[in-house]
């Protein structure tokens, strides 16, 4: 079974995520946190690994470009289907290929913003990756960039799972197991990810927390209830820019703006 095949057989799980309280958060601050520095109309965009389409949609229905890629089949049918059923077709392309394609796909710069959003702790070498994706951004343009916390999972472990063991050995280990996809992915810290960012000539313009203190509320429950929610939504964007909350969110959101090539 390839990866693309992997992640597709999961698009239903994939989905059920997004929706939940969690999920929603995780969107809602990503969104929070582009708009602080990323403004303008008709931005061209390339969503790299952007699955069914849960962000790119949004950037499109607002009228700009997106470029759309992921490995599934599976996951840009159900993108497209959403597009058209949104009316917004002719504001994305759809690709099929992985992050290593990109270069050959797009060889010149052409985007405004790439988002690459919990994709690259799936792959191999960290830098290698971060140099394919920002091969086509714009000079001036702006990358943002999300991934696992290293920093987070023993807390979790320890909070929302109550194992105390697995947290002790969390605290050796770089990989996390995805429940949703079934594969081992590697968690950063802050400082790998600014490092290898500002080593491909961008300049970190902007270091977000995304679920500072969700993960470790145990009880999954209680957040369903709509005045709970919106209490816990309150405190998540208040913490997400304010240290040190942020170096112990869920992800670490980065948001960097080419400066060399």
């Amino acid at each position: 079974m390839t990866p693309a095949d992997s992640f597709g057989e999961k698009l239903a799980a994939y989905k059920e995520l997004q929706n939940m309280p969690w999920g929603r958060l995780r969107y809602t601050l990503a969104s929070a946190n582009l708009k602080r520095h990323i403004t303008g109309t008709a931005l061209t965009i390339l969503d790299a690994g952007g699955g069914n389409g849960v962000e790119a949609i949004p950037f499109a229905l607002q009228g700009h470009s997106v470029a759309l890629l992921d490995c599934s089949a599976e996951m840009l049918t159900e993108a497209r289907r959403k597009a058209e059923a949104s009316n917004i077709v002719e504001f994305v392309n759809f690709y099929q290929g992985n992050i290593a394609s990109i270069p050959t796909l797009f060889p010149e710069p052409q985007f405004d913003v790439i988002l690459c959003h919990n994709v690259v702790e799936y792959l191999g070498d960290l830098d290698t990756s971060l140099k394919a994706i920002c091969h086509p951004l714009k000079c001036k343009g702006f990358i943002s960039v999300i991934v696992t916390n290293r920093y987070s999972e023993p807390y979790r472990q320890v909070l929302q799972e109550l194992n105390l063991q697995a947290a002790y050995a969390s605290l050796d280990t770089t990989f996390i197991l995805s429940k949703i996809f079934a594969a081992s992915r590697k968690a950063y810290t802050p400082d790998e990810l600014r490092g290898s960012l500002e080593e491909i000539g961008c300049s970190v313009v902007g270091q977000y927390g995304i679920r500072c203190v969700n993960d470790y509320i145990a009880n999954n429950e209680i957040k369903n209830d709509p005045v709970f929610f919106a209490e816990l939504e309150k405190l998540e964007y208040a913490l997400s820019d304010r240290y040190p909350y942020y170096l112990l969110a869920r992800f670490i959101h980065i948001i960097a703006q080419r400066v060399a090539s």
